[in-house]
């Protein structure tokens, strides 16, 4: 999804490029049961087409019962922890799994809580991968259009009613949501990624980006649940950080906003592999130099 603001002054004259954004600000959640019913009259129209179309059975017995977190109420409570925030200039949402309300536009109604006219964009469909992706996109848009703040949300939300997955890659456990807050600076967030691979080959491409990533082997290594354990990694000596599983599109985000590199500190690598798409990524995230 996207939604243009209006072109500010000077439109014409294209900004210099930047050096790239850094990580500045992370906040992470996850939520208990929600207070939003499922059954409300638009959606009662809008499951039983798309269940039909998808060729999978709705349960019409959850639309009477059934409540959670929409990913506007998820969002909602990050913005309140980050506080007061500065003009930004792109918001990207990343999902793997539906909105409560799937009738409802998150992105616009977000938005209307920051100020300036932030552009809106949406990545989905990839699974573990999306926000891997949400990052490479943030940093094209920065570097091309001269952003100097974007705002990334990531949502995973397991209420449906329709049978899903409970375990594997795209299993689901709960609802959560993280929000990273991108300036411009110079990079401290570098990813690779890589596609179509088989598990076979994961083990040698994942080794590769991490000599690549981190040569010096002195980084936090945060590895999301499509890790194999058994996979040999050119890790430090310090135990690799493994993420939880049930929460596809939130686990690693929500690890690194956990512990976000500190002035001094190590570096953090984020490595996860989809096994459905065969979609490898990689993502060091460095110290924020002390002010």
């Amino acid at each position: 999804m996207s939604l243009a603001a209006a072109p500010p002054a000077g439109a014409g004259t294209r900004p210099a490029p930047l050096a790239g954004l850094v990580v500045t600000r992370a906040v992470h959640r996850t939520f208990g049961t929600g207070v939003t019913a499922l059954g409300q009259d638009a959606d009662r129209r809008f499951f039983p087409s798309h269940t039909g179309h998808a060729g999978v059975v709705l349960r019409e017995d959850l639309l009477d019962t059934a409540v959670g977190n929409t990913f506007e109420d998820m969002g909602a409570a990050l913005l309140a922890e980050l506080g007061e925030q500065p003009e930004t200039d792109l918001v990207i949402l990343a999902y793997s799994t539906p909105d409560l309300l799937p009738t409802v536009l998150t992105a616009p109604t977000l938005a209307e809580r920051l100020p300036g006219r932030p552009l809106l964009l949406a990545v989905a469909d990839q699974g573990p991968t999306a926000p891997f992706s949400t990052l490479v996109l943030a940093r094209s848009y920065a570097r091309r259009y001269g952003f100097r703040r974007v705002l990334v949300l990531a949502f995973d939300q397991h209420v449906m009613p329709y049978d899903v997955p409970r375990s594997g890659p795209r299993g689901l456990a709960g609802d959560g949501a993280v929000a990273l807050v991108l300036e411009a600076s110079d990079d401290n967030c570098r990813v690779r990624q890589a596609c179509g691979l088989s598990p076979q080959e994961v083990p040698g491409r994942l080794a590769a980006l991490i000599r690549e990533l981190d040569p010096e082997g002195t980084a936090d290594v945060v590895a999301g649940p499509g890790i194999d354990p058994a996979w040999e990694l050119p890790v430090a000596p310090r135990p690799v950080r493994r993420t939880p599983e049930g929460y596809p599109c939130t686990s690693v985000l929500g690890a690194l906003a956990e512990r976000l590199p500190a002035a001094g500190g190590a570096a953090s690598l984020l490595v996860e592999y989809d096994p459905v798409l065969g979609d490898l990524s990689a993502c060091r995230v460095d110290p924020v130099a002390a002010a």
